[in-house]
């Protein structure tokens, strides 16, 4: 992707944050640099953090939909692998009370892979590994990524900045894809406090997913060949009383430009793009504590996309979470709707893994239930036995999605659909890995499809060992 801005150049400053973690934590006082350095160094690593995690998901993925040779309703895997992630992130103080830096990389690979191959023989992309493209390569990419390398300052108590390879924070319209390492922008960010108020205003002209080592990653997979040119936000959240937080967003992404068609024969690619679209984001949320064991949630996040949606596509949905002592119970309301009945991405982006929205209703159910029209209800209820074990149950349901004879359009067609899923873990509770955790989860996915669609079924399993670790 060619961005119509260059912020910075990040070879420039990945060099410099380097040389920061390389420094010295106990600078010695006969330093030829003398005292002032030593006294500097020692201030910039006194509230320094350095943390690493290792991460292992072995996960089995499988659908009934007529694909890669199988017949329709014949099941088939789909995802088949065990991947690991091993992260290293370090956060600096600041020197002089308002400079310092913070980086973080990872290291990813596969233990097995039997997923789903391509007819270069590349795995099936699985968003734990980094892949060639948003399609194909898992574990066969560059192994090591950075994925975070940035500047900060501070001005007192109440203002903060990052500038560098980045992460959003959340209060806006902008968030962090999916997975155990989140994604890059390319960017700044700044925070204004005011007692009970803080304001965000985010920029970045580059994005990449976890799973990518460059946005030059998305073209190849062609149906993800989009460009774009700067994506901004400005949020708002307030403690408005002691029970009521509130959290308001509006963004807006510049110069957006999907592929159109394409050929999908040898040597093929993308025919035509779609006319640039400047697209704008809303986001609202507010809750609400009711007592000191129950909340209320309300979460909206809007985009308008003319390309996309031909106006407004939107999801929204209210969040009821009660806890009683070691059970615990939350149950979901939502709604997704777009002008055109396509099928609505919270994200200001459409393109799946190019940058993420903020919105907090997700049930980890294999399905996105967002069919425009579709309302889904979810409910999951969890026992926290109080020695490390920790167990849930949860079933969503969605209908009203329109079918693709009445001009919906989406990667399924289906009437309705349900989803049941379990999760067992365990986390140490003492000792130098304090809070590893080991982590079963799986999920039943059934729909009832439109007269003469695809089957859409699906079953995922998932076991997940997380080692957490501070060389603090």
């Amino acid at each position: 992707m060619e961005n119509c801005s260059n912020l910075f150049k990040v070879s420039a400053l990945t060099a410099a944050m380097f040389g920061v973690v390389a420094m010295p934590v106990q600078a010695s006082t006969e330093s030829a640099a003398g005292d002032q350095y030593v006294e500097a160094i020692n201030e910039f690593m006194a509230d320094s953090a350095l943390n690493a995690s290792f991460i292992v998901d072995t996960r089995s993925r499988t659908r009934t939909t007529p694909e890669a040779g199988h017949k329709d309703g014949e099941r088939w895997s789909r995802l088949n692998y065990s991947s690991y992630n091993a992260i290293l992130d370090f956060t600096s103080g600041y020197h002089d009370g308002w400079l310092g830096a913070d980086i973080g990389g990872y290291y990813s690979g596969d233990l097995y892979n039997d997923s789903l191959q391509n007819g270069d023989d590349e795995y099936l992309c699985n968003e734990i590994s980094t892949c060639n493209n948003l399609d194909w390569g898992a574990g066969e990419g560059g192994q090591l990524k950075l994925y975070k390398a940035a500047l900060k300052f501070k001005a007192g108590e109440n203002f903060d900045a990052r500038f560098g390879m980045i992460q959003a924070n959340g209060n806006g319209t902008i968030g962090n894809v999916w997975s155990f390492v989140p994604g890059t922008y390319r960017g700044a960010e700044l925070n204004a406090n005011f007692g009970k108020v803080k304001a965000t205003y985010f920029i970045a002209d580059q994005y990449t997913a976890p799973w990518l080592l460059s946005d030059d990653d998305y073209a190849p997979a062609l149906w993800s060949d989009t460009s774009w040119g700067i994506t901004h936000s400005l949020g708002l959240q307030v403690d408005a009383t002691k029970d009521l937080f509130l959290q308001f967003g509006v963004g807006q992404t510049t110069d957006v430009r999907y592929a159109g068609d394409i050929d999908w024969g040898p040597g093929g690619g993308v025919l035509n793009y779609q006319e640039e679209v400047d697209t704008t984001g809303y986001k609202v949320y507010a809750r609400y504590n009711i007592n000191d064991t129950m909340t209320i949630a309300y979460d909206f996040y809007g985009v308008d996309d003319d390309a996309q949606y031909e106006g407004l596509g939107y999801t929204t949905g209210l969040s009821f979470n009660a806890n009683f002592g070691k059970v615990s119970w939350m149950s979901d309301v939502q709604y997704a709707s777009s002008d055109n009945d396509r099928d609505v991405n919270p994200r200001m982006i459409y393109t799946y893994g190019m940058t993420n929205g903020n919105y907090s209703l997700w049930w980890d159910a294999l399905s996105d239930w967002n069919k425009s029209g579709e309302l889904s209800w979810y409910n999951r209820v969890a026992y926290n036995q109080g020695n490390g074990w920790n167990y849930y149950l949860g079933l969503g349901y969605g209908t009203g999605g329109k079918s693709a004879a009445e001009g919906a359009a989406g990667d399924w067609d289906y009437e309705s659909e349900y989803a049941f899923n379990a999760t067992v873990a365990y986390s140490l509770q003492a000792g130098a890995l304090k809070g590893s955790t080991v982590r079963l989860h799986g999920t039943v996915l059934e729909r009832d499809e439109y007269a003469g669609a695809r089957s859409a079924d699906e079953t995922d399993l998932r076991l997940q060992v997380i080692i957490p670790y501070s060389f603090n």
